[in-house]
């Protein structure tokens, strides 16, 4: 216990999961005489666990200051679920004995498990509908994304809703329709299999549920139609023909209210990461025209904007029979104008700093100096940007008249999502109003992953593949694709084989597979294809899927011993047409056979006995 220093955190009991952040607040008060300077440390923790926001303070007597500590278990094997407890250590500059801490403890809860299963699993008919329920036995909220798939590609799916958050100790269930491609009505009994995938957006495994549609022929759904072909008539039923009977069919009349609606205006948000960044999305239906400010737009779009001040969007959507709007109001964050002041002065190391994200940090010294008469303490305070970017050797200062003190800062963007390659103004402001502004720059990073879905297709034609680009670089990536297979027996079309991703963005293109030849005749074959995604400066990925190429026929033998059988038929049918003519024809045989027979052997031996 110390005399001179107290510390209180709260909260002390901290509870997180490895890759988020969690923060707590540390309250330091001299109670001493004299004014000092503090040392703050963590014990117990990796340094790469925790952030400090300053490794020292600055207090008058019965002074207090507050310290935001953030701490972000990283994401890795190493990184076990359990009970780490650690300490705060604060210790006195003038008297190294003077020391006090205080015990924390934090927590690190295991990812979410969850339960997927599908039902019914099995459904006849040309279409089905499921109900896929996600259920969630631990304590914590889960948020999860759900696809669908199948090996040959030819089911359709649409699933409501595919995002779903689940809560702790209880469920959620999404509707998923599963119906045939319209080549697929064409066939005797057959099985469908397919797949419904659940991700968490914590983590990168999976969950997958297989579920079934069984085709049944089309002719046996024909069958199954009943028409009522039997009338009263006079008292008695008449059975009417089957073309009277489809003509009393009345289909049901639908009504469209819709039609006579304003229109609705689905979703008008923005998104921000860093609040210097804003992506404005909109989704309007049932309007005829649509305005941003005054200023005719699609109905479904987004534009990213960096607006100086807050600024007001107003969306207007409109119809013959009505109009609706909305407002969004984009707050940025806003950096302070350069002040200067009579009482300190204030220069900075420097004021432009260019710096890779996660990469290794640049440290500007920040030069104060008391140019007043008193002694007074100064806060030191970075504005612009946000608390992780950066760390402080002292958030606060105590100066005598025409002395001078350095503040080290260091700067570190972190690698996360919404962190760009851009500029990020910021400015370093005292307690007496001066605000030497700098700025400091993202580098560019290229950092992406590739993906395709699904793995194996069997197909006679073509298969459809999806491959998923997932930007987590700082920067905007251009992407070049291209696919090969060993045997060289494919040919390949992307929707677009070179695709601009936004950071922290993802997107999905479709690719085509096609056999260069033997669609319809030749052998079983297995192809390895690989799929390569290039960026500009040669960042190179690949991943690999298979087509199962599955022709009408394995080979020319069926339809060459079908013509002879043909050829053969056809010599035998015109043989036996000239021997049944040879005889008087088919009446005389039918009428008299012995006539006929006579009649043949007669016209034959007339060949040989003239």
């Amino acid at each position: 216990m110390s005399n001179k220093i107290q510390v209180t955190v709260t909260p002390e009991s901290l509870i997180t999961t490895a890759g988020e952040a969690v923060e707590t607040i540390a309250t330091l008060h001299n109670v001493g005489q004299t004014i000092d300077q503090f040392t703050v440390s963590i014990e117990g923790l990796d340094a790469n666990w925790y952030t400090l926001p300053v490794s020292s303070v600055a207090l008058f007597p019965n002074d207090k200051d507050n310290l935001k500590i953030i701490l972000c278990p990283p994401k890795t094997a190493e990184t076990k679920a359990g009970s780490y407890p650690f300490h705060i250590r604060v210790a006195s500059q003038a008297d190294t004995k003077e020391t006090a801490t205080v015990d924390l403890n934090l927590e690190i809860q295991a990812l979410p498990e969850i339960e997927l299963s599908i039902s019914p699993q099995r459904i006849v008919g040309r279409r089905g509908v499921y109900q896929i329920l996600v259920r969630n036995p631990g304590d914590r909220e889960a948020r999860l994304k759900l696809e669908t798939s199948d090996d040959q590609g030819i089911l359709r799916y649409h699933l409501q809703p595919e995002l779903l958050t689940v809560p702790g100790k209880g469920q959620a269930q999404s509707t998923l329709e599963v119906s045939l491609g319209w080549m697929a009505f064409f066939g005797g009994d057959k099985e469908f299999n397919f797949q419904v995938l659940a991700t968490l957006s914590e983590a990168e495994e999976s969950k997958t549920v297989d579920g079934q549609l069984v085709r049944i022929p089309l002719y046996r759904i024909l069958t199954q139609i009943r028409l009522s072909r039997m009338q009263s008539i006079k008292g008695q039923l008449i059975r009417l023909p089957w073309y009277r009977a489809i003509r009393q069919i009345r289909l049901p009349h639908i009504p469209l209210p819709w039609l006579e609606k304003p229109p609705v205006i689905n979703t008008f948000r923005a998104a921000t990461d860093d609040k210097i960044e804003f992506k404005l999305s909109w989704s309007v239906k049932r309007s005829k025209a649509v305005k941003l400010n005054d200023e005719v737009v699609d109905r479904q779009g987004e534009i990213v904007l960096q607006p100086n001040a807050m600024t007001r969007y107003i969306l207007t959507a409109s119809n013959k029979y009505g109009n609706s709007s909305e407002t969004v109001e984009l707050q940025p964050w806003l950096v302070p104008k350069a002040k200067t002041s009579e009482r300190i002065g204030v220069s900075l190391s420097a004021t432009e700093l260019q710096l890779q994200a996660g990469g290794m940090p640049e440290v500007v010294t920040v030069q104060l100096r008391n140019l007043g008469e008193i002694v007074d303490k100064f806060l030191v305070k970075v504005e612009g940007i946000d608390d992780s970017w950066y760390s402080r050797s002292a958030s606060s200062i105590a100066l005598m008249p025409e002395t001078t003190e350095q503040v080290q800062i260091s700067f570190q963007p972190p690698k996360k999502r919404g962190v760009k390659e851009r500029k990020y103004p910021f400015a370093i402001t005292v307690s007496s109003q001066s605000n030497p502004t700098g700025q400091l720059e993202v580098l560019p990073l290229v950092e992406y992953k590739l993906k395709v879905a699904p793995y194996r297709i069997s197909s006679r034609r073509k298969a459809k593949f999806r491959v998923n680009l997932a930007n987590t670089g700082m920067s905007d990536t251009k992407v070049y694709l291209e696919a090969t297979d060993l045997d060289e027996g494919l040919r390949f079309k992307f929707k677009e084989d070179e695709a601009v991703v936004a950071a922290w963005e993802t997107i999905e293109i479709p690719m085509v597979a096609r056999p260069k030849r033997g669609s319809t005749v030749g052998e079983r074959k297995r192809y390895d294809v690989v799929i390569t995604a290039t960026t500009g400066d040669g960042n190179t990925q690949t991943v690999n899927c298979e087509f199962h190429h599955r022709p009408l026929m394995a080979s020319w033998r069926p339809i060459w011993r079908l013509i002879r059988a043909i050829i053969v038929l056809g010599i035998i049918a015109t043989a036996a047409y000239y021997i049944l003519k040879l005889g008087g024809g088919w009446r005389v045989l039918y009428s008299s056979p012995q006539t006929w027979v006579d009649q043949l052997v007669r016209t034959i031996e007339g060949w040989f006995f003239r």
